[in-house]
C-alpha cells in the first residue's frame, strides 16, 4: 500500500502521476535547448517516445502481472538475492533525485534571497513531509495538481515569447546551427544520448506506476496517452528554450533559461504562475525519485542483506527517505549540472540493469543466475571506469562514450551465459 497504492491506479490517475514524474527535468530541458537548440527534440524527446511506446507494448502488462513490488523483487525471483541487491543499488542511482533537487535549488534561489544550498535543503524537507506517511498515494494526490500547473505555466510563456519576437525573425536571432536537428553533436554523442533513452525501459517510475495500475490494460493505455502529453509539452518547452536563447543570448547560467525568460516577458502575477508550473514539474519528479530511491535503499538493499521481514522493510524504507534526500543534496553540490547528472547516471547504471531486467520479463532471454550477476556488475563497473577515465583525461578513451563499453561488457557475459546454458540443455 505504501509503495503501490494498493495497485488501484485508474487511467486518469496513472496519466496524472506518470506525466509530471517522468518529466521532472524541465530546467535541464531549458539548459539543453539554450545550448544545443532544436537537437533537444532529437535527443531529449523523440527517443523517449520510442522507448516508452516499446515499454507500453512489450513490458507494461508483464510488469503489472508480476507478483513482486519492485524491480529488485523481480530480479530476485529470476536470478537470486545477489543480483537483486546489486540491482537495488543501480535502481537507487537511477532514482536518487539529485538533478531535481539541483533544479529546485536554482529556481527557489532565483526567486528569493535564499542561496542555492539552503533552497535545496528546504525543497528536500518539503518532499519528506509529503512522502513520509502516505507514500505513493500522497505522491499521486499532489501530482494531480502538478500536471495542471506545469501545462498552465507554459501556456503563459509561449504566447508571450511569440509576441516579443515574431516566428519569422527567430532564425536570424539564433546562433548558426541552432535550428539543426543535430545541434553540432557528433554521431557517437547522438547515439549515446539515444542509448541513454533506454533509461525508459529500466526506469523505476515506469515500473512503479505500471505495477500500481488497476490492470495491465490501464498501464498500456496510460503510457500511450502520456506519450501524447509529453509531445505537447515538449513542443512548448523547446519553443520557449529557443526563444530564451534568442532573447537572452548572454545568459550566464543556461539552467535558468526559463525563469530568466519569464522575468523578461511576464507580468508579476503571470510570472508567479509560471514559476509554480516549473516548480510543479520538478517537485513531482523529486517526490517520485525520493520515494523510489528510499525503497531501493531501505527495503531492497538493506532489508535483503539483513533478512528483514516485510514490516521492518517498510520501516527501513521510510527511515531511508531523509538519507536519500541528504545524498541527493550532496550529489547535486558535487556535480552542479542537470545534463551532466543525467549523462553520468544514465551512462553507468543502465548497462548493468538492461539485460537482467529484459531477462526477467522474457524468460527465453534469461541467463543463468551466476552469469546474470556477473553481467550486471561488469556492465556497471566498465561504464563507471570509462566515465572516470574520461573525467581524468578530459576525453573518453578511444573516443567511446561510457555507455558503449558498459553495454559491451554486460552483453559479452550475457551471451556467454546464454550459450553455455543452451549447450548444457543439449547435453
Amino acid at each position: 500500500d505504501y509503495f503501490l497504492a494498493g495497485r488501484a491506479l485508474t487511467l486518469p490517475s496513472f496519466v496524472a502521476t506518470l506525466v509530471p514524474t517522468f518529466y521532472g527535468g524541465v530546467l535541464g530541458i531549458g539548459e539543453f535547448t539554450w545550448q544545443s537548440g532544436l537537437s533537444n527534440w532529437t535527443v531529449m524527446a523523440l527517443p523517449y517516445y520510442v522507448f516508452a511506446a516499446l515499454y507500453a507494448v512489450g513490458l507494461a502488462g508483464r510488469v503489472r502481472l508480476q507478483a513482486g513490488l519492485t524491480i529488485p523483487d523481480h530480479l530476485e525471483a529470476a536470478y537470486g538475492r545477489g543480483t537483486a541487491v546489486v540491482g537495488a543499488l543501480l535502481v537507487f542511482l537511477l532514482a536518487v533525485p539529485a538533478d531535481e533537487l539541483l533544479m529546485m535549488g536554482a529556481l527557489v534561489s532565483h526567486g528569493s534571497t535564499l542561496r542555492a544550498p539552503a533552497a535545496m535543503a528546504l525543497s528536500a524537507a518539503a518532499a519528506w513531509i509529503v512522502l513520509r506517511r502516505g507514500g505513493l498515494r500522497s505522491d499521486v494526490w499532489t501530482n494531480r495538481l502538478q500536471i495542471l500547473l506545469m501545462y498552465g505555466g507554459f501556456a503563459l510563456i509561449v504566447p508571450a515569447a511569440l509576441r516579443a519576437l515574431p516566428p519569422e525573425t527567430l532564425r536570424a536571432a539564433l546562433p548558426v546551427g541552432h535550428l539543426s536537428w543535430t545541434g553540432g553533436l557528433s554521431p557517437l554523442r547522438l547515439l549515446a544520448w539515444w542509448l541513454i533513452a533506454v533509461w525508459t525501459l529500466v526506469d523505476p517510475s515506469f515500473h512503479q506506476r505500471c505495477a500500481a495500475a488497476r490492470s495491465p490494460a490501464t498501464a498500456r493505455a496510460g503510457i500511450l496517452i502520456s506519450i501524447l502529453c509529453w509531445a505537447a509539452f515538449d513542443l512548448m518547452t523547446t519553443t520557449a528554450g529557443l526563444y530564451a536563447r534568442a532573447l537572452l543570448p548572454t545568459l550566464n547560467d543556461p539552467l535558468l533559461a526559463f525563469p530568466a525568460l519569464a522575468d523578461r516577458l511576464l507580468a508579476p502575477t503571470a510570472r508567479g504562475l509560471f514559476y509554480a508550473g516549473l516548480a510543479a514539474s520538478i517537485t513531482a519528479a523529486l517526490q517520485g525519485g525520493a520515494l523510489q530511491a528510499s525503497v531501493s535503499l531501505g527495503k531492497d538493499a538493506a532489508g535483503r542483506l539483513a533478512g528483514a521481514d516485510e514490516a521492518r522493510q517498510e520501516r527501513w524504507a521510510r527511515a531511508a527517505l531523509p538519507v536519500v534526500l541528504g545524498a541527493s543534496w550532496l550529489l547535486a553540490r558535487l556535480l552542479p549540472s542537470v545534463v551532466g547528472l543525467w549523462y553520468a547516471v544514465g551512462s553507468t547504471a543502465i548497462p548493468g540493469l538492461l539485460l537482467p531486467l529484459l531477462g526477467v520479463y522474457f524468460p527465453p532471454l534469461r541467463a543463468a543466475p551466476a552469469w546474470a550477476l556477473a553481467s550486471c556488475i561488469a556492465g556497471w563497473l566498465a561504464a563507471t571506469a570509462w566515465l572516470i577515465a574520461a573525467r581524468i583525461h578530459g576525453a573518453a578513451p578511444l573516443g567511446l562514450e561510457p555507455m558503449f563499453p558498459g553495454l559491451a561488457a554486460s552483453g559479452l557475459l550475457w551471451a556467454c551465459g546464454l550459450a553455455l546454458g543452451q549447450r548444457s540443455q543439449k547435453k
